[in-house]
This record gives C-alpha cells, sequence and structure tokens, in this order.
C-alpha cells in the first residue's frame, strides 16, 4: 500500500520521513496519529509502561520549527519511537531499577536518538522486572504473548504505536519479540551501540539494538544510535559505515551457511511450520543469487547453556544488593534469577566461558567461508498465555536455542518475517554475521524482505 493511502501510525520510518523532508507530514500531526492509536488499543496490548505524550508533543513542535528553518537532522528526524525501560529515559522512571522517582540523565543511545531527532513517546513493558505487571500481548492474536524481555517493544512496533522501538537483548530479547509479533529485530554486535544507562542484566552479553517494522528502518536507527562511547568500557571505536547504502537488494554470490546438524538437535522442541517456513525462505535466498552450504558448529549444542551460565552468575553479581529485597518481595522471574544467581558457581562460570571460547573459535572459522548463517529464529509461533509461566517466558518460548549462541559470541543477528503459520502467526528467519559486518546482515535480510513482502501484512488489531 503506498505511504499516502497508509494510517500514518502504520508508516515506516522510511516513508514518513520522505514524507516529512518533503514537508508533505508534520512531525506534530504523525505523532498526535501515533498517540491517539496508542489510546485506542494500548489498553488492549499494555505495551507501554509510562507513556510521554506532553514531552512527545512538545519535541515534535520543536522538529517541526526546526524542519521548515531548514535544519533537517536526518532520517529520524521528527520521528516518533519508544524505549524499553531498561534504558533510561530522562523524565521517566526506571521501574527495572525499583525506582519510583524520574532518572535526570537519558541513557546514551537514547541521548543519541534525540539528537538525531526522533521523538519520544515513552516507555515500554519488559519481562524481568521486579514488580508484576499485566503482560503485554500480541497484536496478531490478544490471548498470545510476545516474547521476552522486550515484550511492549514488541507489540508496539506491531500495532502502530511507534514506528520503532529501542530493545535490549541478552539472550534474544530483541530477536524473540521480534519474531513472535512480526516485525524486524536487529542485534548488533557486541560493543557497537553504548550500554551506558542500561540496567544491566548480563554486563558480557547484553546487546541494545533496533526493533521496527522494515528492514530499512533498523538501518535508520542503527545509524542513529551506533558508535563509540566512553562512558561505557565495552564500547569498541571502530568505524560506523552507511548502513542505508548497504540497503541493495542483490546477494549474488553471498555465501549462506546452514548449521543444519545444530537445527537437527533442536529439531524435538522446534514446531515443524516453523522448520518448513524456515527452509523455504533459504531456499529462496538460494534463487535469489546466494550459494547455500552446510555447515558444522559441534560447539554451538552447549551455548545455551553456556549463556545461561554467564547471564545467571553476572546478574547476581549486578544486582546483589538487593538480592535479599527481591527474594522477599519481587515478582516470580524476578525472583527466580536471584535463585539461578546462587545455585551457580564460579566453576559454572568458568567452564562457560571456556565453552564461549570455543564457539567463539568455531564461528569464526565458519565465517572464513562464509558470509552470513541462516537459521530459524524462535522454537514456535507465539505460545498462548496458558500455556507458560512466569518462569517459561524466558528460556522455554524465548527460543535461545537459537538465538543465545550469537549473544555468546557477540555477533550481529537479524529476526526477519518468513511467513505465518496455520493459526495466522508469524513466523521468522534469523541471519548472522561477522563482527561488525551489519551491512552484510542488513543486505541479505533487505533482499529477502523486498522479495518476499511479509511485511504488506499487518495485524488485525
Amino acid at each position: 500500500m503506498p505511504a499516502q493511502e497508509k494510517p500514518l501510525y502504520y508508516l515506516t520510518i522510511h516513508e514518513a520521513q520522505k514524507l516529512i523532508r518533503a514537508r508533505e507530514l508534520s512531525p506534530l500531526e504523525l505523532t498526535r496519529a501515533v498517540l491517539r492509536r496508542i489510546e485506542a488499543v494500548n489498553g488492549q496490548l499494555h505495551a507501554y509502561l509510562k507513556l510521554m505524550a506532553e514531552s512527545a508533543l512538545a519535541e515534535a513542535r520543536a522538529a517541526e520549527a526546526e524542519i521548515l528553518q531548514g535544519r533537517y537532522r536526518g532520517s529520524l528526524h521528527g520521528i516518533p519511537v519508544a524505549v524499553k525501560d531498561q534504558l533510561d529515559v530522562q523524565g521517566a522512571p526506571a521501574l527495572i531499577r525499583g525506582d519510583k522517582v524520574k532518572v535526570s540523565q537519558d541513557a546514551t543511545a537514547v541521548e543519541k536518538l534525540r539528537k538525531a531527532g526522533a521523538v519520544i513517546l515513552g516507555k515500554l513493558a519488559m519481562s524481568s522486572l521486579p514488580i508484576d505487571i499485566p503482560p503485554p500481548r500480541n497484536p496478531w492474536n490478544t490471548g498470545r504473548i510476545t516474547g521476552g524481555s522486550s515484550t511492549g517493544a514488541g507489540a508496539a512496533v506491531a500495532a502502530g504505536l511507534c514506528l520503532g522501538a529501542l530493545g535490549e537483548d541478552t539472550a534474544g530479547s530483541i530477536r524473540n519479540p521480534a519474531s513472535l509479533c512480526g516485525i524486524v529485530g536487529l542485534k548488533a554486535t557486541y560493543g557497537r551501540v553504548s550500554r551506558s544507562g542500561l540496567a544491566p542484566l548480563s554486563w558480557s552479553l547484553d546487546h541494545c539494538g533496533p526493533m521496527t517494522w522494515v528492514v530499512e528502518d533498523a538501518a535508520h536507527m542503527l545509524q542513529a544510535v551506533a558508535g563509540y562511547d566512553p562512558k561505557d568500557p565495552t564500547s569498541i571505536d571502530a568505524p560506523v559505515p552507511d548502513y542505508a547504502a548497504a540497503l541493495k537488494p542483490d546477494i549474488k554470490g553471498m555465501v549462506v551457511g546452514v548449521p543444519r546438524d545444530y537445527i537437527e538437535e533442536c529439531r524435538v522442541r522446534t514446531d515443524p511450520e516453523v522448520l518448513t517456513l524456515v527452509d523455504r525462505a533459504i531456499r529462496e535466498l538460494e534463487t535469489l543469487g546466494a550459494r547455500v552450504e552446510e555447515v558444522k558448529l559441534p560447539t554451538m549444542k552447549l551455548a545455551t547453556v553456556a549463556n545461561a551460565m554467564i547471564y545467571y552468575n553476572e546478574h547476581f553479581a549486578a544486582h546483589r544488593n538487593e538480592a535479599k529485597t527481591n527474594i522477599k518481595n519481587a515478582a516470580t522471574s524476578a525472583r527466580a534469577r536471584v535463585y539461578l544467581g546462587l545455585l551457580t558457581s564460579a566453576a559454572d562460570y568458568i567452564q562457560a566461558q571456556r565453552i564461549r571460547a570455543r564457539v567463539k573459535n568455531e564461528f569464526a572459522e565458519v565465517f572464513r567461508k562464509v558470509n552470513l548463517l541462516a537459521l530459524p529464529c524462535q522454537l514456535k509461533p507465539a505460545p498462548t498465555f496458558e500455556e507458560t509461566g512466569p518462569l517459561d517466558t524466558f528460556y522455554k518460548h524465548l527460543a535461545a536455542e537459537y538465538q543465545g549462541p550469537f549473544n555468546l559470541a557477540g555477533l550481529p543477528a537479524i529476526s526477519i518475517p518468513c511467513g505465518f503459520s496455520r493459526d495466522k502467526l508469524p513466523v521468522a528467519l534469523q541471519l548472522a554475521g561477522k563482527p561488525f559486518d551489519e551491512q552484510t546482515v542488513l543486505r541479505a535480510a533487505y533482499t529477502y524482505q523486498q522479495h518476499a513482502k511479509w511485511y504488506e501484512q499487518r495485524p488485525p488489531i
């Protein structure tokens, strides 16, 4: 559907920025449309923890004035976006930290969004909070979960409650909600996006990244937030390329590796519909000009367990001071993380780091032969709330088996819709690349997207 025929809240960032730059669309008009959409359906979806409508309208007015004066900042100028609660937003409480007062400073990634001219709508719900909140609901079927832990971001982007969201991924927390909600979720290379101002879950596994409707929008958001930050000791001082320039629908000659042995290892836990749709997508990559080869990653079967051991230990270390309080008073999932940290030892952590080194070496060897890896991004389509409990959401349905290895190795990985189940629920293909080679990941995802056009279907809500 042409941009002019869509409801404004269903414009992509890519479409909206063209209209705004041409002065055919006002940032204020766009922001008001999205706020009306939030008012209409957020009560069903529970995507937002804190809506900052007044400040968002003020930011939209300021963006409009700048653009009318010829001071256009770029592709996010005047675009309404939202942020996972885990990232600090000036003027809003950080519930994950247990804060009831407004924080005084933006996380670096949020600060960069503001510098790019984005309009910050508010903070989005997430699992892992120390308090119980109504769980966000999947806009494709509100009886289904969105996946965690960027729960609100998955629902909000899919349903038009923001044009893009900034999420966080420790074991798949961007890609899992993206896969279950039919959107694009990109975890960039570890160190590519600053985590200063991000409440830590696991310091060596946490990644910030964009969640959007289409690949172009992920490229625009990554462009805004990527880059070195001296406030983050894990930030890498590496050049940031022009991600939009990588979006050429051409993968001729690209070599795509498929870890078939690992997929077979996970087959018993993976819904057959997911395997069928992902296999079809991989064959389509081949028809589009890629060369598909099977690759072997023997230690990958240990990666999810290693990821979990590192996560539980580092999470406990980061939240040691509030552990006693959380055990007594926190929500079930938050209490579970404390117990898991207590039950795992330094020996477990060291062994997990040894596995990590082996996994990284195996990936490095495979990436000497291929440009990308292609595999599923979920174990099954979004399950119902009745099928999940507070302890299931994180690992059983997060599909960490397919996603966690790329956190462990710090590699860029993207979730891209590749079809729908019989129940009309989204299924996704996952593409992963070499360190700091987000361009190749984006290019392949864009090529597949432009061929398959799954983005043309929107949820029924």
